[in-house]
């Protein structure tokens, strides 16, 4: 992660998203009903790239319908730029929806619509004269490294350059906040990379706050300042991505920090797989603190991983236990703040 991640100003410290209680009921049928947010309160800082994941069914995508506003809310506050979008009718909510600008995960572009067209269509709906339009739409394709194919039309262009057009589109009315939905779950790898830097980059020039909504950790990992875990419509955990992977017990930082799997090795007999996670401090050799008592105590390392995530090293190795050291070693090694679960 880029130091240039780290606010430099006062005002990139104030919340530029702040939910406050926000909860969702459906009715089904009229009888029964779903909840799909329940009581959910988070701070998304100005300035900054915050990464919104969980599993299918978590409540992503409502919640990224509430902070649009096509959905209201049950109850709470949905204050964007410091204004509770859950209040507002007619009039006023479009005029606070040009503040947010939204990324979907395939492009949505119009296919009988130019590149240059696409990018300027949300300023044609906001009455933008013809020259203002085309103007923007030069100068977010020039930044969006699409200069010279304003005129191609969306079946022209790759996966990731219809995402870019998307992109472009998304920053077109100079929003304050972008909204990404999995904007690379239908990208390869390479294209995938050139889109978060590309959205690394929007942020540290245009100050645009960043919230990407994704099942992909990697994509936490790569650019996400902080990051919210969501499951079943509730936040489970929620800070920086410092703050996260500082604790070994956190669940959503052994999500950002997944163990190789296990399933190709032999395990032998009579042993026990103690997946262990530690972090590394100033004059606190945990990696080798590890290494050390695993040895003293007959363990073998089968996997592990090592990163660095938010200047703070992070490592996971799974250890073969002979089964009647098992309590003894996981005792040994939190007592010297080393997480451990047994996986069976």
């Amino acid at each position: 992660m880029s130091s240039s991640h780290a606010a430099s100003t006062s005002s990139r410290l104030q919340p530029m998203i702040s939910l406050r209680n926000l909860t969702k009921r459906y009715l089904i049928r009229g009888a029964s009903e779903v909840i799909a947010l329940q009581n959910v309160n988070l701070d998304v800082n100005a300035g900054s790239i915050h990464g919104i994941v969980g599993q299918s069914g978590a409540g992503k995508s409502t919640l990224i319908r509430c902070l649009t506003a096509l959905e209201r809310p049950t109850e709470g506050e949905v204050n964007v730029a410091g204004t509770n979008l859950a209040g507002l009718r007619h009039n006023a909510l479009r005029k606070e929806r040009r503040k947010i600008g939204m990324v979907f995960q395939a492009a949505n572009l119009l296919d009988a619509r130019t590149a240059a067209e696409n990018i300027a269509y949300p300023l044609r709906i906001a009455g933008r004269s013809k020259v203002e339009r085309q103007a923007r739409a030069q100068e977010l394709l020039e930044l969006v490294g699409l200069g010279g194919r304003g005129d191609s039309y969306p079946s022209q262009l790759s996966g990731g350059q219809q995402q870019r057009v998307g992109i472009a589109r998304a920053l077109a009315a100079n929003p304050r906040v972008v909204l990404c939905d999995e904007p690379t779950s239908a990208l390869d790898a390479d294209s995938t990379r050139q889109i978060l830097g590309l959205l690394e980059r929007i942020r540290d020039e245009m100050g645009v706050t960043i919230v990407i909504i994704t099942h992909e950790m990697g994509v936490v990992r790569e650019i996400c300042d902080s990051a919210t875990l969501l499951e079943h419509g509730r936040v489970i955990e929620s800070g920086t991505i410092e703050d996260i992977v500082s604790n070994p017990k956190s669940k959503l930082a052994r999500e950002l920090v997944p163990m190789p799997s296990l399933t190709e090795l032999e395990i032998p007999e009579g042993t026990a797989v103690v997946d262990t996670m530690f972090t590394s401090r100033p004059g606190i050799p945990t990696g080798a603190t590890v290494l050390s008592l695993a040895s003293r105590m007959g363990a073998d390392v089968a996997a592990g991983t090592f990163e660095t995530l938010a200047n703070i090293q992070v490592g996971r190795l799974a250890l073969t236990v002979p089964e009647y050291h098992v309590n003894q070693i996981v005792e040994t090694l939190e007592q010297n703040d080393i997480h451990t679960e047994v996986r069976q």
